[in-house]
């Protein structure tokens, strides 16, 4: 059964009450759903409406109409916790009316925050007794800095002026999932922008592949700093502009950073057969998980053969290889190997604590050794 006939069976489960059948259909065609992130997902809930149910409380699949009702529910519970964990939460009381609205359990509570918290003492304390000062206030964050101008779907503006391009960044996102695309914006919109700075975020949407979803974006500013990112990467570090211009300004050589890469690329061209340097949150389906290989605290940052894609900075702009990378892989290898071959450095800062959390869950990989192929051939043959 592929994945879009097992979520009609889903639906036909809640719509009919047969909330029993849910996960023994799931485990039943198991290769399926550990391969799609919404069933995998629901696979996970079923251990709350487990819990739930032997308390005798009202599940929460019967608290939906369908799997898509279930999923945005849940996304959107997980969304206000990252924001408590991570001292962004603009109004404490939308997250306390969402509880209420959504009649949500101490039981999908503890297990949401079990998924997905990393700071889980600042969450309690959010729930017990209040903000009592933490959050930020976005606007006091951006004092002395101008506005955003931010892309909306259907073409790209840029709203700078072609001089004041040396003091702009702008964030480009590839998506085509509008809620973790506002998700991922929100904590854009929260950083602290350098005075003097002006800020821009482009999304593009129905892109052809990665590599010519940032060909088109890329054209379309004048901005000299350029933050490359997933939807679902969601920037925590609230002095990201700072740390990356002051790297990029200290050292002209630098074209690019990220917050992982590897220091060698293996032979195999798959970066994750060798050790990654640098810092993220990950959160997969069941977990998060903090992927720390630090380096020489003497170092200021580690030069790299290549970054992870999920957040890629630059301070020049190369054409994106869109001729030969047309899926969604090795984009990413390939343009720390550009910068390489016009003479630049590709970095990972130091950083003492991740910048990031990525929300990746699983990972396609149905393109991946055909792409990974044609890397080898281009960069690696012959080294």
């Amino acid at each position: 059964m592929d994945a879009l006939q097992l979520k009609r069976q889903v639906d036909e489960m809640i719509a009919e009450g047969r909330y029993e059948d849910i996960k023994d259909t799931l485990l039943t065609y198991k290769d399926t759903t550990e391969h799609d992130n919404d069933l995998a997902m629901v696979c996970y809930l079923c251990t709350i409406y487990e819990q739930e149910k032997v308390a005798g409380q009202e599940t929460l699949f019967s608290k939906v109409s369908d799997m898509e009702e279930l999923l945005r529910r849940y996304t959107a519970l997980k969304f206000y916790l990252r924001r408590i964990d991570f001292d962004v939460m603009d109004e404490a009381e939308l997250f306390y009316q969402f509880l209420s609205q959504n009649r949500v359990s101490s039981y999908e509570l503890v297990r949401a925050m079990d998924f997905g918290v990393v700071h889980r003492e600042r969450v309690l304390q959010m729930m017990n007794g209040g903000m009592q000062g933490g959050a930020r206030d976005a606007e006091c964050a951006r004092d002395g800095a101008e506005s955003d101008n931010v892309e909306e779907p259907g073409g790209c503006r840029t709203g700078f002026d072609e001089n004041d391009g040396a003091q702009s960044v702008c964030f480009i996102i590839c998506t085509n999932n509008p809620v973790y695309a506002e998700e991922c914006i929100y904590y854009i919109r929260h950083l602290n922008v350098p005075e003097g700075f002006r800020t821009e975020i482009l999304t593009v949407e129905e892109a052809a592949s990665l590599a010519a979803g940032y060909n088109e974006a890329m054209q379309c500013s004048k901005a000299k700093y350029k933050v490359y990112l997933h939807h679902d990467t969601f920037i925590v570090n609230p002095d990201f502009i700072k740390d990356c211009v002051n790297i990029f300004r200290e050292n002209p050589q630098i074209g690019m950073l990220g917050n992982v890469g590897v220091k060698t690329m293996p032979a195999s061209g798959v970066m994750w057969d060798a050790d990654r340097y640098g810092m993220v949150y990950e959160q997969h389906i069941y977990e998060t998980e903090l992927l720390a290989n630090t380096f020489d605290s003497a170092l200021a940052y580690l030069e790299v053969d290549a970054i992870d894609g999920f957040l890629m900075v630059t301070q020049y702009d190369l054409p994106w290889r869109e001729d030969l990378f047309d899926k969604w892989d090795f984009y990413d290898c390939s343009q720390s190997m550009e910068f390489i071959r016009h003479g630049y450095r590709v970095v990972v800062p130091n950083m003492k604590a991740p910048w990031c959390v990525h929300d990746c869950g699983f990972i396609n990989l149905s393109n991946y050794e055909m792409e990974r192929r044609k890397f080898v051939e281009e960069y690696l043959s012959g080294r």
